[in-house]
């Protein structure tokens, strides 16, 4: 019997839990109501004065900001509904957050009628959506072809370069961020994820929205519900590393150590404690600017949780090296972040918000692209220079949002390119700027002035957007249990969960779960990654 066995959950049992994204959130979701861990005796580290990490949305009237959008589909996210399903609505506590997002989607069905515009301004809702008959081999062949063969491959060395112009390409990479030098393995395991809605979700169909943004609709919910259980929130604290026992083979926490309030502490570990660390981020050191000034990129890891995972390894290595008396031991249990940090040229990406105070682009977008807000996700410039795609949500996307008030938002992939029209890399655009470039991809020339004017545009640089696409062995991403681990667990994007999607919100609830019923030895199976080959019901209809 392993030692994770052998816990025993009682009064005193304490959780630390590393994050307060969705990973760390869930964590203690799963830690009270399969775990029965009473909620004062949980506490949540976060850096930053607010939660949800990736899953934010803030701002005034004035000016709204959300960093990314994330896509949720109903079968594929066994986890995720199961933790919502559970957390009572806002808006209405006889409801669940699950029962209400059903129940949005049933009175605001998708109904796409242009998902590409190309450079002669062509529209296309994706009718001919799969690859090209020349590239179905090849992608037949990835789907079928075991990981352990093609580690450390980028998808261009899978594909031939005339993949990349197809619109089964365009639509795929601007729907999950692929870019061609990322990883062949995640390409892989979207593919097969998602092929049992293929044509709905390229065309847009087969995503399920929010009422309100991400943050509002999901992480506020369940804030508010951890609250209600005493659970004890340590916001503004970093925390910088973990000591370990001495041992040459386990992974045992006796003490977390973290900045609070500028002053350096130290949290001693009880026998039956755990930890649930969150480690990397890809909104960590996200950095904003304005309509006259560019965001800036930081590069000094800075917001601690890349940095706590290298000194996880750092410690563990000191603490063994310091028994056998021997030279550093690298502990491969605990995978390798310089695969995914140390290449923010390759994993930036630019992604602004929008906040106007009359509907004019509304107007003019669904005048042009015949989508009423909220029925298609995504539109994409194919041809763009940045190859920008738009999200024009429902509206409105914040419960104070005044009715006149517009919020919409985007994000480039290419961001080495100068734009069309604004003859600048993405990168270096202020929010003025990127609403030039957009309005004249899209013909709104006559409307910039006034579309400028009642709009404020603020672009985010996050400069490890893409991080967990990059090449990797499946060894370079920690298990949530690592090998030997008594008392800690990995959640978040960057655990390593066979055959799941690192991107999707699914993977940090699931990492979630997993860490969970197994360091607290919960009675239950965490609910199955979708079967690939089983039949499929929206569970939404």
């Amino acid at each position: 019997m392993s030692a994770i066995e052998n816990n025993a959950v009682t009064d005193k049992t304490q959780v630390y839990i590393v994050g307060g994204g969705i990973a760390g959130l869930a964590s203690a979701a799963f830690a009270i109501r399969d775990g029965n861990i009473p909620g004062k005796n949980i506490h949540i580290f976060e850096v930053m004065n607010t939660l949800g990490g990736a899953l934010d949305g803030a701002g005034t009237p004035q000016a709204y900001i959300c960093r990314g959008a994330r896509k949720y589909n109903y079968p594929a996210f066994n986890c995720t509904w199961n933790l919502l399903a559970t957390i009572p609505s806002l808006s209405d506590p006889e409801k669940t957050v699950m029962k209400e997002i059903v129940e949005y989607n049933k009175l605001n069905p998708k109904n796409v009628q242009t998902r590409i515009i190309d450079k002669n301004m062509n529209r296309d809702y994706v009718k001919n959506w799969g690859p090209e008959q020349s590239d179905v081999p090849d992608v037949i062949k990835l789907m079928s072809t075991p990981e352990k063969m093609i580690e450390d491959r980028k998808i261009s060395d899978w594909f031939r370069p005339s993949f990349f112009s197809s619109n089964f390409w365009i639509v795929y990479c601007s729907m999950f961020g692929f870019e061609p030098w990322h990883c062949v393995i995640e390409m892989k395991r979207y593919l097969l994820r998602f092929r049992h809605d293929g044509y709905r979700t390229v065309q847009g169909g087969g995503e399920v929205s929010t009422p309100y943004n991400q943050y509002d609709s999901m992480i506020l919910p369940i804030r508010r519900w951890l609250e209600d259980r005493d659970v004890n929130f340590k916001m503004g604290c970093k925390v910088t590393d973990l000591g370990f026992k001495p041992s040459a083979d386990e992974l045992t926490i006796d003490r977390i150590h973290y900045i609070g309030n500028g002053k350096k502490e130290e949290v001693a570990l009880n026998e039956g404690d755990i930890v649930i660390a969150t480690i990397g981020s890809i909104v960590a050191d996200s950095r904003s600017g304005s309509m006259t000034e560019p965001a800036r990129l930081e590069r000094g890891k800075l917001d601690g949780s890349w940095t706590l995972w290298e000194n996880i390894i750092k410690s563990v290595k000191e603490q063994r090296s310091s028994i056998d008396g021997d030279e550093m031991i690298e502990p491969t249990e605990l995978g390798n972040p310089s695969v995914f940090c140390d290449h923010i040229d390759e994993t930036k990406w630019v992604v602004f918000s929008v906040t106007a105070t009359d509907r004019k682009f509304l107007e003019l977008f669904e005048e042009f692209t015949g989508n009423k807000d909220g029925q298609a996700d995504l539109v994409t410039f194919k041809d763009s220079p940045w190859l920008m795609s738009i999200h024009m949500p429902a509206q409105p996307q914040f419960p104070d949002q005044p009715d006149d008030v517009l919020f919409w938002m985007g994000y480039g992939l290419i961001q080495n390119k100068e734009g069309d029209y604004v003859k600048k890399k993405m990168a270096d655009c202020n929010g003025g700027e990127i609403l030039t470039e957009i309005c004249n991809q899209f013909g709104f020339t006559d409307e910039l002035p006034h579309i400028r004017n009642t709009s404020t545009c603020i672009p985010t640089m996050n400069p490890y957007d893409t991080a967990h696409f990059m090449p990797r062995k499946n060894s370079d991403r920690p298990r949530v249990v690592p090998e030997g681990s008594t008392n800690l667990a990995f959640v978040g994007q960057y655990v390593e969960i066979p055959d799941e999607c690192v991107m999707l919100v699914e993977s940090s609830i699931r990492s979630a779960q997993t860490a969970v019923y197994t360091l607290l030895n919960v009675d239950k199976m965490v609910p199955p990654i979708h079967g690939l080959q089983q039949e499929v019901e929206d569970s939404g209809s």
